[in-house]
């Protein structure tokens, strides 16, 4: 994408990306750099990392968010989880956050952050919901 002729900008001029913060970029450059990130700063910063390598196209960098979430997944994080999935057309990542929310529905639907969560993202509310559905119809027809 930087090589494009679009984004090629002369000596005297900048390239910014704005989708990152200062603290972000630095984080991104180091992974360039080094190809790992400390575990402090993957931590703050997996959330726009993972976005910025799915934009940029740097597949290690999505593989290296995307183990890290997957590893890290719990109740408080899932639904921040399930929206970068969607963002970055993560399927992987989806369909492990969908499965946590439908065996966990009752901590995450009834939580404060699902109330914040809900009416920002919608349609991941109608896939929440069919998840959850299609679960309970499997377990019928298994007689669980």
């Amino acid at each position: 994408m930087l090589d494009s002729d679009g984004c090629k900008a002369p000596a005297s001029d900048t390239i910014t990306l704005p989708e990152l913060n200062a603290e972000e970029l630095e984080s991104l450059l180091q992974f360039l750099y080094t190809g790992n990130l400390g575990f402090d700063k993957l931590e703050k910063h997996v959330y726009s990392l993972c976005v910025a390598a799915d934009k940029y196209e740097i597949p290690y960098l999505q593989e290296f968010c995307e183990r890290y979430m997957l590893g890290s997944l719990n109740a408080s994080n899932v639904l921040e989880i399930l929206e970068i999935s969607d963002v970055c057309s993560n399927k992987t990542l989806k369909e492990t956050a969908l499965n946590f929310i439908v065996r966990n529905m009752e901590d995450i639907v009834f939580s404060p952050k699902y109330e914040v969560f809900a009416p920002k993202n919608p349609h991941l509310g109608v896939q929440i919901t069919r998840a959850f559905l299609m679960d309970a119809k499997t377990k019928r027809i298994n007689g669980v």
